[in-house]
């Protein structure tokens, strides 16, 4: 197949293992090539500019710079790619808030097997909201009226997954990148939200409603 019918990706994902999983999926077909390799949200950042891929097959979890951080930054640049997020989790606000920020698709990496190579496909067509079915089947029972949003953001659950490992504030804005700050007002606000003045029961909330 000539050069210039096949989709172009790049791979952003920090795990070796789980990276090269997915490229063997992906060279089975003719029709996609991957033209780089990210293990962290900077370099996906730097090889979207430089080698202007069709498609960003973007992990979630990454070192540096999230998942959805680069989304973002995509967004405001208005660069031209599509990106396909590939995440472990389908928790409701990790896939709301990407969606929001304009990415194609969701992928679960359990689905990938399976779902990938049609996703990337699908993706290139510019085929907008593209999911995998375990996605389809949580959008389907996530009720969202407009202008009301009262739950936690990604960055809010990520925090809290790491703070019940019993990591420490430095520790998980180190793991992050973020300022050390910006932790404690993010658990202040999941305080808040929860309506707890307590850390410890924040926690708890978490862990009883199975968001950690």
């Amino acid at each position: 197949m000539k050069e210039a019918t096949q989709t172009r990706i790049v791979l952003a994902e920090d795990h070796d293992r789980v990276r090269q999983g997915i490229r063997a999926l992906l060279e089975k077909t003719d029709d996609i090539i991957i033209v780089g390799e990210a293990r962290n949200g900077l370099e996906a950042l730097q090889m979207t500019k430089e080698l202007k891929p069709d498609v960003l097959l973007l992990d979630v979890e990454m070192p540096g710079l999230n998942g959805i951080e680069v989304a973002r930054r995509l967004k405001d640049q208005h660069t031209d790619v599509r990106i396909l997020v590939l995440s472990a989790y389908d928790d409701q606000e990790y896939i709301l808030e990407l969606l929001d920020h304009e990415v194609s698709g969701y992928l679960i990496k359990g689905e990938a097997p399976e779902h990938i190579i049609d996703a990337v496909r699908g993706v290139a067509r510019n085929e907008i909201g593209w999911v995998s079915p375990q996605v389809a089947m949580k959008l389907e029972k996530i009720k969202r009226r407009p202008g009301e949003r009262n739950t936690l953001t990604y960055r809010e659950l990520e925090i809290l997954r790491w703070a019940v490992e019993e990591k420490t504030d430095e520790e998980i804005a180190s793991h992050l990148g973020v300022e050390l700050g910006m932790i404690s007002e993010q658990i202040t606000s999941v305080m808040r939200k929860l309506g707890t003045n307590s850390r410890s029961e924040a926690l708890e909330i978490a862990r009883r409603e199975g968001w950690v």
